[in-house]
């Protein structure tokens, strides 16, 4: 059974497949300092989902962004009350089954992820173009 402060997290700031692989790849090397044109890079994805995804991640809290010479930066310092819901998430996604679960919920959780932003934001969600 997934943590419910993981599924919170899962629909508040980690709601694509992508931020959970960003936020897997940083909880793993916390020192790491890069810019979206490095990690597009590293993980062989395109940059403007990447750069749209550490923007998110960076706004959620997961994430803080700093400005380099190429562009922001971003490094791994999650808010205090996200550090304890991925830490679980880690845990979680260290264990077989429980992985296909966590993946199961996020899939789910993606198909109206542009309806919560929008509403997080207070954007009509007639107005979001698909």
């Amino acid at each position: 059974m997934i943590d419910q402060s993981v599924r919170r997290l899962l629909e508040s700031a980690i709601d694509t497949p992508i931020k959970l692989q960003l936020v897997l790849m940083f909880h793993e090397n916390q020192q790491l300092r890069v810019t979206a044109g490095q990690v597009a890079d590293r993980m062989y994805r395109d940059i403007w989902s990447i750069r749209e995804a550490l923007r998110e991640l960076a706004e959620s809290g997961v994430l803080v962004e700093t400005m380099a010479k190429d562009g922001p930066a971003y490094h791994f310092r999650p808010a205090y009350e996200l550090a304890e819901p991925i830490r679980r998430l880690v845990q979680c996604y260290n264990e077989p089954l429980e992985r296909d679960r966590l993946h199961h919920i996020l899939r789910q959780i993606a198909g109206d992820a542009q309806y919560r932003r929008a509403m997080r934001v207070g954007v009509a969600f007639e107005t979001i173009s698909f």
